[in-house]
């Protein structure tokens, strides 16, 4: 007579954990944890069905695992083991409590720096290390606003010609000053809690890093941008030979500005490429000498023009033959010079 299992239908709200036991690997069991249950084999195709029917017969490790289900059935492992509650705000050292609190006001005034300032000034005045507790916060906020500073300094000392702080003070734009204002402001609280939590004042302050790294970045942006352009060996000489006109004439030499320079080849690439030939440009902005050496960010005080498949000597020749050019090359005042040429066109600029 051949023997079956019937399975007993299961609760399908009750937690099902399949359970299989590697040493009496022909019983595996499907553990039903409903209060009137009990566990049932899948199969037991021997003749100690019955006695496994019954629970008589089951393996030392398959009982541990149906203990541990019943556990898991109810509940032990879910939560009835409970952490100890943390210390609660009664046990907590009155400084820790304090420095937790007044970092919350610091971070709930955002960017008010005015009542960051007095927040400041209260951990100041509590003393013990509570000034310590506030320093982090005010260094974050001071490299956040520095971060976006320093590139918007490089682009406003550009434009600036002196390398003073005075100057930048002078040209920067209303965005500009009152992001350094804020700068200043959070090196003075941060320098002030430092002050506090240290017997000694500290060596070098927050403030003055921010001074001298401002210096520096007016002064190398400056020697960075000095204009540099390649003077042409026919420009060249005939700067060269103006000068030894100047001297046999007890005259001062002239010094080659490179501003000059490409202002003469800019304004001679006009006249090639417009076909005319005049002191006057029809280009707005450029109209005169002094409106094209403005351009370049330097001045220009006399012009002398050349036009023709001419040698450097042959130039000057025909300029002292000019009264016009000749009292140009010639003038005591000039100490500036730059030359151009762009194809046939000649131009000398003079500068004081």
């Amino acid at each position: 007579m051949s023997m079956s299992t019937k399975v007993r239908h299961l609760d399908p709200s009750a937690p099902r954990f399949f359970c299989y036991n590697k040493v009496a690997p022909r019983y595996p069991f499907l553990y039903d944890p409903s209060p009137h249950s009990s566990p049932m084999l899948r199969s037991a195709p021997n003749q100690q069905d019955a006695l496994a029917r019954s629970g008589m017969m089951i393996p030392m490790r398959t009982t541990f695992c149906l203990l541990l289900l019943s556990l898991l059935a109810f509940g032990i492992f879910e939560g009835t083991v409970v952490a100890a509650d943390p210390q609660s705000n009664e046990d907590e050292d009155p400084s820790r409590q304090m420095i937790r609190v007044l970092r919350e006001k610091y971070r709930a005034a955002e960017s008010d720096l005015d009542i960051k300032e007095s927040i400041v000034q209260e951990a100041i005045e509590a003393g013990n290390q509570i000034p310590l507790g506030l320093r982090s916060l005010v260094r974050l906020d001071y490299d956040k606003l520095a971060t976006d500073y320093w590139p918007r300094l490089r682009r406003q000392a550009k434009k600036m010609d002196d390398t003073s702080t005075d100057a930048l003070l002078a040209s920067a734009n209303a965005n500009l000053l009152s992001q350094r204002d804020s700068l200043l402001q959070l090196t003075g609280m941060f320098d002030r809690l430092s002050a506090t939590t240290s017997d000694e004042s500290p060596k070098t302050t927050l403030r003055s890093l921010f001074e001298k790294r401002e210096q520096k970045i007016i002064t190398a942006t400056k020697s960075k941008g000095k204009f540099s352009i390649r003077v042409r060996g026919d420009e060249a000489e005939v700067m060269r030979l103006t000068n030894a006109i100047r001297k046999k004439n007890g005259l001062s030499q002239l010094t080659t500005d490179p501003r000059l320079v490409a202002t003469a080849r800019d304004h001679s690439s006009d006249m090639k490429r417009l076909d005319f030939f005049q002191h006057e440009s029809p280009i707005e902005g450029k109209q005169t000498p002094a409106d094209r050496a403005v351009r370049f960010k330097t001045t220009a005080n006399a012009e002398n023009l050349a036009a023709g498949d001419y040698s450097p000597l042959e130039v000057i020749q025909g300029w002292l033959g000019s009264p016009g050019h000749r009292a140009n090359l010639l003038q005591p005042e000039w100490n500036r010079i730059g030359v151009g040429r762009v194809g046939n066109y000649w131009t000398a600029l003079y500068g004081q």
